[in-house]
């Protein structure tokens, strides 16, 4: 599951890495910087989770208001079909924006 960094955490993650390796070559304890870092990341992986959940039904619902768009431009006649079919492709190309942003959930 991807993990969702908020830039403080990116940058606490920096400043522990930097006082890992300082206390490394110094033979010093990691520990505590180790836990900082777990929770760190173990935070981030509880937002990944929540985000990529409302992605997919971010998706699902662009799905379906494309497959009702799709049908309402099958449907239509006359006057009513251009601006069907127009809110058909709009649909669709919500749906195909969703999925590019969905990819990093995978």
């Amino acid at each position: 599951m991807p993990e969702s960094y908020t830039s403080r955490e990116n940058r606490q993650r920096v400043g522990l890495t930097f006082r890992g390796v300082r206390r490394a070559i110094a033979g010093a304890d990691m520990s505590d910087l180790e836990a900082k870092g777990d929770r760190i990341r173990s935070r981030a992986e509880e937002r990944g989770e929540r985000e990529a959940d409302q992605m997919w039904r971010e998706l699902d619902g662009a799905r379906s208001k494309a497959a009702a768009a799709k049908v309402q431009a099958d449907l239509a006649t006359g006057r009513d079909r251009a601006p069907a079919r127009r809110a058909a492709k709009d649909a669709e190309r919500n749906v195909e924006r969703i999925q590019r942003k969905a990819r990093k959930y995978l």
